[in-house]
């Protein structure tokens, strides 16, 4: 899912389970829930798995990437101004959290183990679409998501 899901889902969360430890988890879980949900969110032409791990990473897809986190970075700028609260602000730091540790396939951490089973999982539950299904589900999720946070 893009990340303004993920950031949605986390206030959404903030607002209904006011307690550190359920938003925490309850974060990290939908998370993964939503990233099964089909959608389309990226322009890679592979999925990262077992046998397919070492891939190059296309130079416009990080400049998607970063088109993608700018936006984020607006939205959330709003929300924490919507509603400044430290229990918000924590929730969707644990929403975006799973994507963010993809981060490091860039690095040489992609060689640890650990790091690899997690990224190859992370890959692996997404369900990807054709860009219209994926925009209109995920629109279809925002929507939803801002009538239970508004």
């Amino acid at each position: 899912m893009i990340y303004l899901i993920h950031i949605l889902a986390g206030a959404v969360i903030a607002k209904y389970f006011p307690s550190i430890l359920p938003v925490i988890f309850l974060s990290l879980i939908f998370h993964f829930v939503l990233d099964i949900i089909p959608h389309k969110d990226n322009i890679m032409k592979e999925k990262l798995t077992k046998s397919n791990y070492y891939i190059k990473i296309p130079r416009n897809l990080i400049i998607f990437e970063l088109v993608g986190i700018i936006i984020t970075l607006l939205i959330l700028i709003w929300i924490i101004w919507k509603f400044p609260s430290n229990l918000t602000m924590l929730a969707i730091f644990f929403s975006l959290l799973p994507d963010m540790i993809k981060i490091l396939y860039l690095t040489k951490l992609k060689h640890n183990k650990y790091l690899k089973k997690y990224i190859i999982f992370h890959s692996v539950i997404q369900t990807e679409t054709t860009w219209l299904i994926g925009t209109l589900t995920q629109l279809i999720v925002a929507v939803i998501l801002i009538k239970l946070l508004f």
